[in-house]
């Protein structure tokens, strides 16, 4: 039997916390979400809205931008310059942590050392040079696997892609680490932001760090205190407004008698729900289309 795996393109990361939502001036009322509900079931079913926003972000974009690890299979062509370019299904790209390439889709030859690619933000460069072939008179060969331009090569590879957008674990005043809940994407020497309301600061990762641990030594020691669940990232201001937008958008579906107010400086009453939402969404994605993948 044989059997395929499609890459998941679209993992179900929220862009926000509830915290983080709450904070951001958007004049919605996000207490009366569940009907009789108390505040764990109103935070619940908000943490469901701004997933939903997530989603709907990710269907837009073609991808998600919360950093995650991705594994993928495809078929390349050695170009001219005797290197393979891959084009991962996700960007930008943080790390590359196994390749594997091969004429033989059943016998893929791995490379030694990953730290050899070039990155791009939206590709990954293999020189041929660094890949284990041995040369005679006749031109390039290895096991199994020689090259020549244009010819077809199978590979498998692991990477990383998207921005850190994680939550605090641990973080303590005066200490030179801190603890988070997923250490996907951290890099040693890269700054980070706690968003924490006034407590907000930028931390940077010391060059002792290990890929994907969840401890994150620090270059100078936190001046604040952060509880669990704060957010930790380095994710662009502007997706974390457009998933605002999108969000409260969707709160405001709730029912077309409501008050809202809209960007503008006169509050407008008894629309339409595509009057009321259309708006935000659409400057949403104006802010993130940068980041749309085109397949």
């Amino acid at each position: 039997m044989a059997v395929g795996i499609t890459p998941d393109t679209t993992r179900e990361n929220p862009y926000l916390t509830v915290q983080e939502y709450k904070d951001a001036p958007t004049s919605i009322d996000y207490n009366n979400l569940v009907v009789g509900g108390n505040q764990a079931a109103q935070d619940a079913e908000l943490a469901n809205v701004i997933l939903r926003a997530s989603s709907y972000m990710n269907e837009y974009l073609n991808q998600s931008l919360v950093a995650d690890q991705y594994t993928e299979t495809q078929r390349v062509r050695v170009n001219g310059q005797g290197m393979i370019a891959l084009h991962p299904n996700n960007s930008p790209i943080i790390s590359l942590s196994s390749f594997q390439y091969g004429a033989d889709p059943n016998n893929l030859v791995a490379l030694p050392d990953c730290s050899t690619a070039w990155f791009e933000a939206q590709q990954l460069i293999i020189p041929l040079s660094n890949l284990g072939l041995n040369y005679s008179s006749q031109g390039p060969l290895g096991f199994g696997f020689g090259y020549s331009p244009r010819q077809q090569v199978f590979t498998e590879y692991t990477y990383v892609s998207g921005f850190v957008n994680t939550t605090i674990a641990t973080a303590t005043a005066g200490a030179t680490s801190l603890t988070v809940t997923d250490g996907t994407g951290f890099i040693a020497g890269q700054q980070y932001r706690i968003y924490d309301g006034s407590k907000s600061e930028r931390i940077t990762v010391a060059s002792t760090y290990t890929n994907d641990s969840t401890t994150v030594p620090l270059t100078s020691a936190l001046a604040y205190s952060h509880a669990l669940g704060v957010a930790i990232g380095n994710m662009p201001n502007a997706i974390k407004q457009a998933c605002i937008l999108i969000t409260t958008a969707f709160l405001k579906v709730r029912g077309d008698n409501s008050m809202t107010m809209n960007l503008t400086t006169q509050p407008t009453v008894n629309i339409g729900n595509n009057a009321r939402y259309s708006g935000d969404i659409a400057l949403a994605l104006d802010m993130v289309n940068k980041y749309r993948r085109i397949r």
